[in-house]
């Protein structure tokens, strides 16, 4: 059996290690589209991997409650820079050439944001009536 203390250390490494991944990934995906301009279908594989751990991740953290101790205000905090960082690299590059690209595109990442959102506040809601903190209504 091992010591509490060894399994903490060793899942913060994995954390750390699964972080720096994640990252890391993000930084290639918007270097192949926005600096390369690679089309999606050269490398649909490699963000195909990165949505699915994404999503993996997404569901086990509201599945178990993560949600609770404050972590949409971080993760929303994380979407807004993501999203103001895409928008001045498609404005740099020349791919947001009106007002109206610009509002496409805030209103549809703002959609998505929002989506993430809800469906974290719904796993969040179905964890607590799991675990008997909440009574349905």
């Amino acid at each position: 059996m091992k010591d509490e203390r060894i399994q903490a250390t060793i899942n913060h490494i994995g954390r750390i290690g699964f972080a720096i991944f994640f990252v890391l990934t993000l930084i290639s995906i918007n270097y192949r589209l926005y600096v390369l301009k690679q089309h999606p279908r050269l490398f649909w594989d490699f963000m195909a991997i990165f949505f699915i751990v994404s999503l993996y991740g997404f569901i086990a953290f509201a599945n178990k409650g993560v949600f609770e101790q404050n972590f949409k205000r971080f993760w929303f905090a994380i979407c807004i820079v993501i999203i103001i960082t895409n928008m001045t690299l498609m404005f740099i590059m020349g791919r947001i050439h009106s007002i109206v690209d610009l509002f496409v595109f805030l209103s549809s990442s703002l959609l998505g944001v929002g989506l993430v959102i809800a469906a974290a506040y719904f796993l969040n809601r179905h964890w607590k009536r799991r675990e008997g903190i909440e009574d349905e209504e």
